[in-house]
């Protein structure tokens, strides 16, 4: 079975080494592209985690979701961001749960 081109998936992942103990995952549907970075707080907000979505193709922008108690709810701040400045800032939109399922897929929510 051959996965279509414009069927979200992970194109790579790893640990991402200018950021302490963050991972990264980049995802792709159709032409557009994320990556997305996970973090656990290692010290103002202990047991706490954040996910940063960024854009590859122009516009290059980074959103930053706020610190939440799971990872789960760190994805969905940041995709509540990311979907609420979308079209200010013509960034290409995504399915926040299809997102969700391909992160679960790879336990990294």
């Amino acid at each position: 079975m051959t996965k279509s081109n414009d069927e979200l998936r992970i194109t790579n992942q790893y640990r991402d080494k200018d950021r302490r103990g963050a991972m990264a995952y980049e995802l792709r549907c159709g032409d557009a592209r994320l990556v997305l970075r996970a973090a656990q707080s290692v010290e103002d907000h202990a047991n706490e985690w954040r996910f940063e979505a960024q854009s590859v193709q122009p516009p290059e922008i980074v959103l930053i979701g706020d610190w939440q108690t799971s990872r789960t709810a760190a994805l969905a701040a940041v995709g509540t961001l990311w979907t609420s400045k979308a079209e200010s800032l013509g960034l290409p939109t995504f399915d926040w749960t299809a997102v969700a399922t391909v992160l679960t897929a790879v336990r990294a929510i």
